[in-house]
């Protein structure tokens, strides 16, 4: 038995825990192939690469293979390239069995949470489905009296070409024309899936405008609803009252407030539009010693006015 204050010079103890007590992963290399899409790459040369878990049975480069869609439909293909993982860097192979965790060039229509199974005895896992976007910005080009002082992409046919990229990868993001020639309309998952693609953009050389974000609602039985976030805070004690205070403003219900050893545990129910520009206010309300948390938790009837909130960036 490994005592954390036992003295060591590498990780090596840690690596033999973690053979020693976490159970190897489930699956049948004697069953027929069920390779579950989990993420999504693309590559210049191969197209779109699916990468996911072997749940059961073998799967070898070249060989005849079947997506199972979402839908129920079935596509046929060829695995062209398999690779494996090792750090960072991707491996050639030509084979790999339930439990590996591999990327498979050939099927561009290949969605997160189909199954790629065999041609002769295809069989699909249960569907993972993907949340439908939440917020929405406009891309356009920017045409302030700034322009073309930050970034060496400007038209709109190199931000459209970008946007259209980053579709072959990241499945929750939606990418429509707007109103103009020079915009567009990106809706994600929230503040913060939609601020890694600005700051991603921004740092490759894209320079553009966007609007100020607002959330998508839905019209249920006559009803205007909007999305909502679980939000978890674990702030000082001295700071809870602040934090409680400008949630309440922002339409934030509290479902749990737990005090311990001069810490407190919030959570709410808060509209997402709620969100927007809350994180850099909480870091000032707690000093930077808060952690915030949040993901979505539903769509709920329309919460009111929140106020006039900053705009994301």
């Amino acid at each position: 038995m490994k005592d954390l204050d036992d003295p060591r010079e590498n990780l090596i103890p840690l690596f033999e825990a973690v053979l020693h007590h976490v159970p190897p992963p489930l699956g049948d290399a004697e069953k027929p192939l069920q390779l579950q899409v989990t993420t999504l790459d693309y590559s210049e040369y191969l197209g779109r690469v699916i990468i996911g878990r072997i749940h059961n049975g073998v799967i070898k480069a070249n060989e005849q293979c079947v997506l199972i869609r979402a839908d129920g439909g079935h596509t046929k293909g060829k695995v062209t390239k398999l690779f494996t993982f090792s750090g960072l860097k991707r491996l050639d192979i030509d084979s790999a069995s339930a439990g590996d965790i591999v990327a498979v060039a050939g099927f561009a229509d290949a969605n997160i949470g189909e199954t790629l199974a065999l041609a002769s005895d295809p069989h699909p896992l249960p569907l993972i489905r993907v949340d439908e976007p939440t917020m929405q910005v406009t891309f356009s080009v920017n045409n302030s009296p700034f322009a073309g002082r930050e970034g060496k992409y400007v038209t709109s046919r190199q931000i459209r070409d970008r946007l259209m990229k980053e579709l072959e990868s990241n499945v929750a993001l939606r990418v429509e024309e707007g109103e103009s020639t020079d915009s567009f309309l990106v809706s994600g998952r929230g503040e913060l899936h939609l601020g890694v693609l600005i700051e991603t953009m921004r740092r490759e050389g894209y320079e553009f405008q966007i609007s100020k974000p607002k959330v998508i609602t839905r019209e249920i039985d006559g009803r205007t609803f909007e999305p909502f976030e679980t939000l978890v805070l674990d702030v000082p004690d001295w700071a809870a009252g602040a934090c409680i205070e400008r949630l309440g403003t922002r339409k934030g219900l509290m479902q749990h407030m737990h005090a311990e050893n001069g810490r407190s545990l919030l959570e709410f129910l808060v509209p997402a539009r709620g969100l927007i520009g809350f994180r850099s206010e909480f870091i000032r309300v707690t000093k930077g010693e808060g952690i915030m948390n949040h993901s979505f938790f539903d769509y709920e009837p329309f919460a009111g006015d929140t106020g006039q909130l900053p705009t994301a960036s």
